[in-house]
């Protein structure tokens, strides 16, 4: 396979979280814990964003479900009022070890992304999770 056909992602952020009780927990990207999508270095114009979820429990009681949100700037280069994104189907909330892929439809105006992790019941698993925001050059 020739090295231009293959598959180049840039890394656009990492973040951890874990949730242990009945909540809903904001993946933590690091300062200010939500990721803006600017173009740049990373991101450019048509890129497609995937974000990988890794998530880990010794236990296999407690359902966990993800989600994505994204958000406008609110003027002082900080997250506005977020809603859902649009994205990839997710799957159901379940328990145990999950790997999660979601594709994310970066909307204009709205360059905030928020990942969250939301458990319904329960408090016998802690869910240790890890997520990557990926940019795949749109010519790939």
């Amino acid at each position: 396979m020739p090295p231009r056909s293959l598959v180049t992602p840039r890394v656009l952020a990492t973040g951890t979280a874990s949730i242990a009780t009945a909540t809903t927990v904001n993946v933590d990207f690091g300062t200010p814990d939500d990721v803006k999508v600017a173009v740049g270095t990373n991101y450019k114009p048509g890129d497609r964003l995937v974000v990988v979820i890794t998530a880990s429990t010794a236990g296999t009681t407690d359902s966990t479900s993800f989600s994505v949100q994204d958000a406008p700037d609110n003027g002082s280069g900080a997250i506005g009022t977020p809603a859902t994104a649009v994205t990839t189907t997710l799957p159901a909330a379940a328990a145990g070890n999950q790997y999660v892929v979601i594709g994310v439809d970066l909307q204009p105006g709205r360059p905030w992304l928020r990942v969250r992790a939301t458990r319904a019941s329960g408090t016998t698993d802690t869910l240790v999770i890890r997520a990557v925001l990926l940019a795949i050059p749109a010519n790939l």
